[in-house]
């Protein structure tokens, strides 16, 4: 073939060679990996099946080839002929040797020795104050001195908590919504003032 003719095959098969040249190594790495497999399970094979001898046909059994002139087996076994007993020697009866008497004297007893327990004092905090669960008029009137005072948020809410009133009850009851907001009156400033006479 000369260049010409032998160009456009060239060419017509480089499409071909770069589709099948990432496959080349997937193939020889498959083929490892099946040769390696079958190399493995071939001698597993090969140890699991025991090797067999032919019998051989012509070979007699064994019980059969026994004859009475091979394996002569005496019909019955003499036993050893019975020893004469020894006439026994006369025994003699021995008493225990005499042990002289202890007298038994009494352990003393341990005395324990004093133990010393050391005194744990635990400082404890002042027991708090019982908390009441629900704010009435009468302790928001008392806080405010029935209108006498005025009182911030913050301030109020710790004056509630001195009466033994928790953190969350004392800010639900200063809500200008809440319980109380028909006798509070929220200044803008952040002032409260209480008034008894209800709003209308």
């Amino acid at each position: 073939m000369n260049v010409k003719q032998t160009a456009p095959v060239v060419a017509a098969l480089a499409p071909l060679a770069s589709a099948i040249a990432p496959l080349v190594p997937v193939l020889l790495i498959g083929g490892a990996v099946l040769l390696v497999l079958d190399w493995l399970f071939a001698n597993k094979d090969a140890e699991k099946m025991p090797e067999t001898v032919p019998v051989d046909k012509t070979e007699i059994p064994r019980k059969l080839a026994e004859t009475p002139e091979f394996r002569q087996i005496p019909a019955e076994i003499p036993a050893k002929p019975a020893a004469v007993p020894r006439p026994a020697a006369p025994r003699v009866a021995v008493s225990p040797p005499a042990v002289p008497a202890v007298p038994k004297i009494a352990a003393p007893v341990p005395v324990p020795a004093a133990v010393i327990v050391p005194k744990i004092v635990v400082s404890s905090p002042p027991p708090s104050p019982i908390k009441k669960k629900v704010v009435s008029r009468e302790d928001m009137a008392t806080v405010f001195q029935r209108g006498a005072k005025t009182l911030t948020r913050t301030a109020a809410v710790t004056a509630l908590k001195s009466l033994g009133f928790g953190k969350t009850a004392a800010y639900a009851a200063l809500s200008p919504d809440g319980r109380f907001s028909a006798w509070l009156h929220c200044a803008p400033d952040g002032i409260i003032t209480w008034t008894d006479a209800q709003k209308t």
